[in-house]
């Protein structure tokens, strides 16, 4: 979760891309569905990254991906459905305006596959500073993205670009979204991950500003399976983690501080393959969370509870320093607890939070909530919800939906 900064009109003050893994209106086997095809527009640099309203009237608009949905008859394909906003909320309904995304839909490239997971994640934001959010679109595997391009009809029109993951963020404070692209390497006996950062805007080709390698000696010997962004250090640049396999089952943690150049690895922490970033504390500075997973031996106050085991969470608080080496990592263990609703978006994956953990204020209090599924549950199924713990607040507090 980025921390709160000025933003256009587009932009709005709701957080909207949600990811859940639930099948969108109308699924099923279908055939190609079609968008409109917008013609290119000229980049005009804004204020500040325009991030959730892709056909550019002001109401911000919903991506609900599914990478397990059917198309054309091939199970697993994975499709995107986009509900757009508008003075009465978000299209639900069934005449409400909406768009499904595939690899059917015209104009994005590549047929649809079984078992390939489009949509399993998505990023979004104006990549080319035309005032229109487009919407970044990656597979369960190694098939290309795609950017599909915002427009005053809407989202239209895709091209493809070389990764497994990418994630969205204004990495050198220029005003202008960047897109940082990783992948698995390739080749007979290759490991590790390649990764780039694609210096805004980025033209319809896919041809950015600038082109440069990310941290080609670190990345080159760990598996990326996650990421987030947000602004850790207060300067306006969105920062990046990553969470990577870094082998012999465990994961590791990796922050990016970001620069006028762009992002540069400043601290790194042993941890779980799940991280999130959001303001915790509400001091302006976005703090990082990395799943540790579950505890055998739990705290007294943290106890198992309906045989289920306690959950442990590391946090790494954010300042004008950034986030620090090992020291600057603290554990917290939260119990299972049967009361209360989970927050909405509980176990949601978007282009700020890693698989499994969010941070969104679900109650408006300026401190961002921490949400994960239950161990060994499905995200959306029995959900913990740790609180920030505010200043004003005393402990925090856990959550279970069932």
């Amino acid at each position: 979760m980025n921390s709160p900064r000025p933003r256009t009109r587009w932009a709005g003050a709701l957080a909207v891309l949600v990811l859940a893994l639930v099948a969108p209106t109308g699924r099923g086997p279908a055939g190609a569905t079609t968008v409109p095809v917008t013609p290119a527009f000229v980049p005009v640099p804004a204020a500040s990254p325009v991030r959730e309203d892709f056909d550019g009237d002001g109401y911000p608009d919903l991506a609900v991906a599914d990478g397990t949905a059917t198309v054309g008859g091939r199970h697993g394909a994975g499709r995107v459905t986009v509900l757009y906003g508008g003075p009465d909320g978000l299209s639900t309904g069934d005449a409400g305006r909406r768009a499904g995304i595939s690899r059917a839909t015209r104009g994005v490239p590549g047929s649809p596959a079984a078992g390939e997971g489009f949509g399993s994640r998505v990023a979004r934001g104006d990549l080319d500073a035309d005032g229109y959010a487009d919407l970044v679109v990656t597979t369960a595997g190694t098939s290309d993205a795609v950017i599909v391009w915002g427009g005053p009809h809407g989202l239209s029109g895709a091209t493809s670009v070389p990764a497994a993951t990418a994630w969205t963020g204004d990495f050198d404070g220029d005003g202008l979204l960047d897109l940082v692209l990783l992948r698995p390497a390739r080749g007979d006996g290759a490991t590790g991950t390649e990764a780039t950062v694609r210096t805004g805007p980025v033209r319809r080709t896919g041809v950015p500003a600038r082109e440069a390698a990310l941290d080609p000696g670190g990345l080159a010997h760990v598996a990326v399976v996650g990421g987030a962004t947000g602004d850790v250090d207060g300067d306006g640049r969105d920062d990046l983690v990553l969470s990577a396999h870094c082998g012999a089952g465990a994961f590791c943690t990796y922050v990016y501080r970001s620069t006028a150049s762009g992002p540069v690895r400043t601290a790194g922490h042993r941890g779980g393959p799940a991280v999130a970033v959001g303001d915790l504390d509400g001091d302006g500075y976005a703090d990082v969370v990395v799943d540790a997973g579950t505890r055998a031996d739990p705290a007294p106050d943290a106890a198992a509870r309906d045989g289920e085991p306690a959950r442990r969470f590391d946090v790494a608080r954010g300042s004008a320093a950034g986030i620090g080496g090992g020291g600057a990592w603290t554990s917290v263990t939260v119990s299972p607890t049967p009361e209360g609703p989970a927050p909405s978006g509980a176990g949601a994956r978007d282009g700020r939070s890693g698989a499994g953990v969010t941070l969104l204020d679900t109650d408006s209090d300026g401190c961002a909530d921490l949400a994960a599924p239950a161990a060994g549950e499905p995200a959306g199924h029995s959900t913990f919800r740790a609180l920030s713990g505010c200043p004003e607040t005393a402990a925090a507090d856990a959550v279970r939906r069932r």
